[in-house]
């Protein structure tokens, strides 16, 4: 097994520190081999990169024949950059096609042939280097299409990962709108090409994939990545025990599931702290190494309540305060001690929602979806 490091990173998890999502992993495996896209959503921290990288690396060992680019639309301003950021992916999974020994660029000329394709050729293998076309959103549709002809040419799959594709839905309104247009008519006549759509912001990817009036409706198989399960962080954690002489206790590990609610990133930056030990952490040392994760986030956590209404900041106190969670947050018997109106409160029911400040859970109450927000602010309420 990995280090104990390497076994919770902070960042991107795979192989020994990939926890679980095995059936998230086949469905995506599957998809992208058939030619199935799919859209992806997911929190932020919540693993969705991670779980596609796994599922690149595996596919790369099992079928090297599926070549990646990964596009973080994340700070995309306007078509332009959307369309640059495109392209320059385009032509480094294009120049992937060619084995590095091979000194012609025949094929990719033939595919991308209205974007006046340059090469050179060095060391490293083909670079290719693609005209920016005169009209942006055709030029979009063209890329697309021209890489799907030269995956064709060479007898490759390709997979393409939109990642924060929501981004795109932000744009001027008639600027957002061709651009999906433009998607759809290179994505849906794609025969070697496989498109991942992922994103954080589940009301704006819902709107887009969803939405009968807009481009990209039902264009895609959709899949949502939620916290890992209970049962599949316990195998995991007695499994990463392995490296002391005696196993981590049922009640450490139920605690740290507690305490962190399985959000991801605070198991695993939680479980790096403990994993440095040389014995395995008691209940004591979990809370005490948790309650130092929370006096070191907190500040971050105080910065987004800031940026919340009064109506949003009283709603999202009162459900991190009602133990186990609350049945109904928008009801009058609930919003009467704020001193809310019910109309306001179903709207800030709504845009917490909205904005994954809180979930509702299995058992049909909701939550703070972030653990440290939640302690932070049961920790400042008077007693």
């Amino acid at each position: 097994m990995a280090s104990e490091l390497n076994l919770f990173p902070l960042g991107v998890a795979t192989g020994a520190a990939h926890c679980n999502r095995t059936v998230e992993q086949a469905d995506l495996k599957r998809n992208i081999l058939a030619g199935d896209h799919t859209w992806l959503w997911g929190r932020r921290r919540m693993g969705k990169t991670s779980l596609i990288e796994q599922v690149t690396k595996d596919l790369a060992q099992s079928r090297r024949n599926v070549t990646t680019a990964t596009i973080d639309l994340l700070v995309v301003h306007d078509a332009e950059d959307f369309a640059a950021r495109l392209r320059a992916a385009v032509e480094r999974l294009s120049a992937q096609f060619v084995p590095r020994n091979r000194k012609s660029g025949g094929k990719l000329a033939e595919a991308f042939s209205t974007l006046k394709p340059q090469f050179s050729f060095s060391a490293m293998g083909l670079a290719v280097k693609l005209a920016a076309p005169a009209q942006v959103v055709q030029g979009v549709a063209e890329l697309l299409q021209g890489l799907d002809r030269a995956a064709a040419l060479h007898s490759r799959r390709a997979l393409v990962v939109l990642d924060e594709f929501q981004q795109l839905s932000q744009l001027q309104s008639g600027t957002q709108r061709s651009l999906e247009g433009a998607v759809r008519h290179a994505v849906e006549r794609a025969q070697n090409v496989t498109y991942i759509f992922a994103g954080s912001q589940r009301h704006l990817l819902a709107s887009m994939f969803e939405d009968e009036d807009r481009p990209l409706y039902r264009l895609c198989r959709k899949m949502t990545l939620e916290r890992i399960g209970g049962a599949d962080y316990r195998d995991f954690l007695r499994q990463a025990s392995a490296r002391w002489p005696s196993p981590i206790t049922n009640a450490a590990i139920d605690l740290i599931l507690a305490v962190t609610a399985r959000h991801p990133y605070y198991v695993n930056a939680l479980c790096a702290r403990l994993w440095g030990g040389k014995r395995p952490p008691s209940p004591a040392a979990v809370k005490a190494a948790w309650v130092r994760i929370v006096d070191e986030d907190k500040r971050l956590a105080a910065n987004r309540l800031l940026r919340l209404p009064p109506s949003q900041r009283a709603l999202l106190k009162a459900i991190a305060l009602a133990a186990g969670g609350v049945r109904h947050p928008a009801s009058l018997e609930f919003l009467a001690p704020l001193r809310l109106p019910t109309s306001t409160g179903n709207r800030a029911k709504e845009a917490l929602e909205q904005e994954d400040f809180i979930r509702q859970e299995d058992d049909g109450h909701w939550t703070l979806v972030d653990p440290v927000m939640a302690d932070y602010l049961r920790e400042i309420v008077p007693k």
